[in-house]
This record gives C-alpha cells, sequence and structure tokens, in this order.
C-alpha cells in the first residue's frame, strides 16, 4: 500500500516579518550616527591635510621669494582715507588700475598647478610692487591690470582646485551671488577700520556657479594694515585689549592689501600665529548655516579678519563663533574651526576659545604671545 506524504508551505507571519523589520530599523538607528561619525571625522582629517599643504605650499612660496604671497592686490593705504567712509567699488577703483588678484593664486606653482600659474602670468599683472595707475586707457599695461575683463585670467578662475575645499561642505553649489574680496579701510586714523564685504551680485548670474571656490583663506589679523591707530568703539566683550596701549595695525597679521611679510617678522612664534582657516562665506540663516547666500572665489580672496571672532553683545549673526558668516573664519565641522600655525601646524580651535585670543593669535608681532596659555 501506497503511503502518501503531506506537504505544507511554512513562511513567516505578518507579525513575525514587522518584527524582523523592526530589529532592522533599531539596528540601522544604532549604526547610522557611527557610520555618520566615522565620515565625518574622515573628512576632517582631509580638510586638515588640505590646510597642511597649503601651510606647506605657503612656506615654500616664502622660501623661493624671501616673502609670503600678498593678501590681494588692490588699492592699499594710498586708498585712505575714503571720503564719507563710502566703501570702494570694485568696478571703480579696480578697473584698468589693479588686477585682484588673491593671496592663493600665488601658491599655485606649488600646488603642482603650474599651467594655471603659467597662463596667469602671461595674462595678469602679478606685482606686489607695480599696479595699472595711470596706465593709458586700453593700453597693454591697462588691460593687464583686472582679471574679470581678462579672458585667460577669467578661464583660469573657473577651475575648481580640491585643495581650496573642505569636504564637509558644498560651497560650490551656492548660486545666489559670490564674495569678490574682503576688504577693511579706515577715513582717517583717528578711527578704527570699517569692514566691507565686496560680493559680485548679478542676480542668477552662471559665474556664480562656475568659478572656483574656496575654503580656507590667510589670516589678515584684526583688520590687516588700515592707518588706524584705534582699536574699537565700544569694546566687543572680553577683547578690551586697547587698555593696553594696542591699536588695530599692533594686530595685523601675515595677509593684507599687497603685503610682502616675511616668516622673519613674525615675532611672537610661529607657533603662536595664525597663517590660514577655514570659511564658509554667507548664509540667509547663520545660526544654523542654512540657506547658503555665497561663498568666496579663491582667484580674488584677500586675508579673513579676526575683528569678528569676538562676540558682538546684540549681534545675531555674529553672536556665536558658530553662525556662519563670511567676515569670520568658520566651519561646518561641529564644535570649533580649523587653523594653519604659520610654523605649519594645523590645529582644531574651539568656538569656545577665550576671545581676546583671536586678536593675539591673528597679530604677527604684538608681543603678547607669552600669555597664551
Amino acid at each position: 500500500m501506497q503511503s502518501k506524504r503531506s506537504w505544507s508551505k511554512t513562511g513567516f507571519t505578518l507579525v513575525e516579518l514587522l518584527v524582523v523589520i523592526a530589529i532592522i530599523g533599531v539596528l540601522v538607528g544604532l549604526l547610522l550616527p557611527g557610520v555618520q561619525a566615522a565620515r565625518e571625522a574622515a573628512r576632517r582629517m582631509s580638510c586638515t591635510n588640505n590646510l597642511r599643504q597649503i601651510g606647506m605650499a605657503t612656506q615654500n612660496f616664502e622660501s623661493a621669494n624671501k616673502r609670503l604671497p600678498p593678501g590681494a592686490l588692490l588699492p592699499g593705504l594710498q586708498a585712505t582715507p575714503i571720503p564719507g567712509a563710502t566703501p570702494p567699488n570694485p568696478y571703480s577703483f579696480q578697473k584698468d588700475q589693479h588686477s585682484g588678484i588673491g593671496h592663493l593664486a600665488f601658491l599655485l606653482p606649488f600646488i603642482e598647478a603650474n599651467q594655471l600659474w603659467n597662463t596667469l602670468q602671461s595674462s595678469v599683472n602679478l606685482s606686489v610692487e607695480t599696479s595699472g595707475v595711470n596706465a593709458p586707457v586700453g593700453s597693454a599695461q591697462a588691460r593687464m591690470n583686472s582679471y574679470w575683463t581678462n579672458t585667460e585670467a577669467w578661464n583660469v578662475g573657473q577651475h575648481s582646485i580640491s585643495l581650496f575645499l573642505c569636504p564637509s561642505d558644498a560651497s560650490s553649489s551656492e548660486a545666489k551671488r559670490s564674495v569678490f574680496v574682503n576688504h577693511a579701510f579706515t577715513v582717517s586714523t583717528g578711527f578704527a577700520p570699517f569692514h566691507w564685504l565686496i560680493e559680485e551680485t548679478t542676480p542668477d548670474a552662471s559665474w556664480h556657479r562656475t568659478m572656483g571656490k574656496t575654503n580656507y583663506l590667510g589670516c589678515m589679523g584684526r583688520s590687516g594694515l588700515t592707518g588706524s591707530r584705534e582699536l574699537d568703539r565700544p569694546q566687543p566683550q572680553g577683547a578690551d585689549l586697547g587698555k593696553m596701549g594696542l591699536h588695530s595695525d599692533d594686530l595685523h597679521g601675515p595677509f593684507f592689501i599687497r603685503s610682502k611679510t616675511q616668516l622673519a617678522e613674525i615675532k611672537d612664534g610661529l607657533s603662536n600665529t595664525f597663517l590660514f582657516g577655514e570659511v564658509t562665506g554667507s548664509w540667509e540663516r547663520p545660526k544654523n548655516n542654512s540657506g547658503r547666500l555665497s561663498s568666496f572665489w579663491w582667484i580674488s580672496a584677500n586675508g579673513q579678519y579676526t575683528r569678528f571672532m569676538i562676540t558682538t553683545p546684540g549681534s545675531e549673526s555674529l553672536g556665536s563663533l558658530s553662525a556662519g558668516d563670511a567676515k569670520k573664519f568658520h566651519s561646518l565641522h561641529s564644535g570649533g574651526v580649523h587653523m594653519c600655525f604659520a610654523d605649519g601646524a594645523v590645529r582644531y580651535t574651539s568656538h569656545s576659545i577665550d576671545g581676546p585670543l583671536w586678536y593675539i593669535l591673528g597679530g604677527i608681532k604684538e608681543g603678547l604671545s607669552g600669555q597664551i596659555e
């Protein structure tokens, strides 16, 4: 007699399936923060390496040229005082006079970008000693002194250089406006410097997206070198250095308009002086760094100020170091910002750093480095 076998199909019940999905969800939830933290740690390491290479390139430039690159080839002290404290317009004070090339461009031959450097050399005036002032309109000299009207130089600026970009930021995604240059000036020696963010604001212009950006700028110190013999009125909290007899120019950094700083001039010590730091640009909502408005162009960027790294009472956008603003060193890493010192070391500077230290570390020879703990 042939026996019959009974076969039955088995599988997950709906409840079992939901339990499995829930367990997977819990595991993913537990693992995701760790994965995100690991990714951010890798990005921070890459950012540190970028700054270290930029610092090394700057030191190599100084070794080859016996000075650091100029902050930017713009009008310097000869442009002050400016009547009525009216900030300079880039298309009137530079056209056919100053090429506007910034300090990062001078590092091109030291970061294996020789072809871009050679094109710039043949296209615009890169001399820190000379400008196109009084050059006949339309002359060869005049054409060498405005990179934005020079096709070859403009095309160089379109290149995105990975070394200049922090992997935690997407600065190339902004499309509303562009930071042309930071500029500090004074109307007389008796006034503290004014600070102006000169931006290119043509609506929907393609160059807001295509021009090469940077997340790293050299340190200008408090305001660069402007001729001002004042400091702050009123004093920002925690930065009453004026009582020590210091004025703004005493706190200038390695980079400023047409600077020719030598490492030997950094009297406070290379390990106690900022050389470069992170920047992000400006934001619609600076407190949570959302709604990007602008980023810096590497081809014309000047140094960054330390003036706004100190809490200013009543200032909504500048009241916190973690709040993004184009006039501050700033990063999208949590808790602080990477800074490269003049000795090439890169350190993560916490948002909780004592206020006056920003001025002290940003200045090359104010004589207060011994007070750093």
